[in-house]
C-alpha cells in the first residue's frame, strides 16, 4: 500500500468528515431558532385562542370512564 495514497484518502475523508460536522451544526441551529420562533407564536397566541375560543368541557368524565 502507498503511504501517499492513503494519506490522501484520509485527508479527503477527514475534509468530508468536517464538511458534514459544519452542515449539522448549521441544521442544529436553524432547527433551535425555529423552535424558539414556534415558541414564541405560540406563547403570543395563547391569550388570543382563550378569548376566542370558550373551553370545551372533558369529552370523558369519570362517570364515564369508571364504566368501562
Amino acid at each position: 500500500m502507498n503511504p501517499l495514497k492513503t494519506c490522501h484518502e484520509c485527508s479527503y475523508i477527514y475534509d468530508r468528515l468536517k464538511q458534514q460536522e459544519e452542515t449539522i451544526a448549521q441544521l442544529v441551529q436553524i432547527i433551535a431558532s425555529t423552535n424558539r420562533k414556534v415558541v414564541e407564536l405560540h406563547n403570543l397566541q395563547r391569550p388570543i385562542r382563550h378569548e376566542l375560543l370558550p373551553e370545551k368541557p372533558p369529552i370523558l368524565t369519570s362517570k364515564q370512564s369508571s364504566s368501562f
